[in-house]
């Protein structure tokens, strides 16, 4: 399967915002520059990630955008599934195909889907962006600071 280039700077922009210090606010800008990714596509993509949840948008002035959710708490099947809105890899709805009335073909390619998302089902945005400081290293970003409380 291929995904669409939708699906793929939607998880593009899930791992800038990941590398991201914890509550920091990014904007669209910033990912489309750091990307090379055309600021209306940009746009569209935060859209649909906020209204699943997976992002948080904040309007005005000092507003911009945000993981919604710890990275732990975003699995790949469900942004992948989100963003492709496909349950079948196969459209069996074309007119003239002489094969459908006994064709096997889309429950096949329906166990592979299964099979594809099952996989993907074991990872979440964390997996991503494990490695932070290589990650952070490839996009030029610092390196965020994390905090450990003491016992």
């Amino acid at each position: 399967m291929q995904l669409t280039l939708f699906t793929d700077y939607a998880l593009r922009t899930l791992v800038f915002l990941a590398l991201q210090p914890e509550k920091q606010l990014s904007t669209i800008t910033e990912v489309a520059d750091r990307f090379t990714i055309s600021r209306n596509h940009v746009v569209k993509i935060v859209h649909q990630l906020g209204m699943k949840g997976y992002i948080e948008t904040i309007r005005g002035k000092h507003g911009g955008i945000r993981l919604a959710r710890p990275c732990l708490e975003i699995n790949l099947r469900d942004v992948i599934a989100d963003m492709e809105n496909v349950t079948c890899l196969l459209d069996c709805q074309r007119e003239g195909c002489r094969l459908a009335p006994g064709c096997r073909f889309q429950s096949i390619m329906r166990k592979a889907m299964r099979a594809f998302l099952g996989v993907l089902a074991e990872y979440t945005l964390d997996d991503l962006v494990r490695d932070k400081e290589r990650m952070c290293g490839l996009l030029e970003l610092e390196i965020p600071v994390t905090t450990v409380s003491e016992a």
